[in-house]
């Protein structure tokens, strides 16, 4: 007699394969996209569907289906008479992705707050302490910006509101947003490091006191800040390939 684990196994064995395995254009999708967050292919970069399905040893189908799907997270934008590309991060796009983003994050603050969650409080602490050591000039921006995204999902989660969650997920499924993450563009600087932690201090103490009005304010400063540090390491990349050498 099989246990239950055995039937759920079988029956994942004996499905149609076509219903477990995943697709050609999304696996060719997110080969793409690791190439895009790793560098290889820049913004702007054009998008041959021809260059790709013979790299690739794809049909043209599939890749233009493969497009389709990275053009629905905004990885890659269409550009009439131009064909496909690489998307371009818009400083207003990652400014309005933030703003929607702070005012996620100041509801959850807020509504943690107001429970008085001293298990929360507790544990931002811990995050809060763990940013202070990694604020100093030769600091890893990417493992600050790992602790700042923990603090983020501690008080979404602690609130109690799962639409909260799910919509920040949504979010964070962007382009733009996984370009931001995976450059650390808010925290290449060292001045946005010591200025972020200012910022989740003063929500933790906001937590602390119960004030949930200054709590929201707070947690939306974080994403304010961010967005601006991210807007001016924007400015720079564009600036930087408007001056570069042909």
């Amino acid at each position: 007699m099989r246990s239950n684990g055995d039937a759920d196994t079988s029956a994942l064995a004996d499905a149609p394969i076509g219903l477990t395995a995943r697709s050609l254009p999304a696996q060719l999708a997110e080969r793409l996209q690791d190439a895009i967050l790793a560098g290889r292919l820049p913004p702007g970069a054009r998008l041959k569907e021809l260059s790709l399905a013979q790299e690739h040893a794809v049909s043209r189908a599939t890749v233009r289906e493969a497009l389709i799907l990275l053009e629905k997270s905004r990885f890659v934008e269409r550009i009439p008479r131009f064909g496909a590309r690489v998307a371009t991060p818009i400083t207003q796009d990652v400014l309005q992705l933030f703003e929607v983003r702070g005012a996620l994050l100041g509801i959850a603050a807020s509504q943690c707050a107001g429970a008085n969650r001293t298990d929360v409080v507790r544990d931002l602490g811990r995050i809060v302490d763990q940013m202070r050591r990694h604020t100093h000039r030769d600091a890893d921006p990417f493992r600050f910006a790992e602790l700042s995204i923990a603090a983020q999902h501690l008080l979404l989660r602690a609130s109690g509101n799962r639409y909260l969650v799910e919509i920040y997920e949504q979010l964070a499924n962007l382009g733009s947003w996984h370009i931001v993450r995976s450059r650390a563009l808010s925290f290449v600087e060292e001045h946005r490091r010591i200025e972020s932690l200012q910022d989740w201090t003063a929500v933790l103490q906001a937590l602390e006191g119960g004030r949930q009005d200054a709590a929201e304010r707070a947690a939306r400063l974080v994403l304010t800040h961010s967005a601006i540090g991210v807007s001016a390491q924007l400015a720079a990349a564009v600036d930087d390939e408007a001056h570069a050498v042909p």
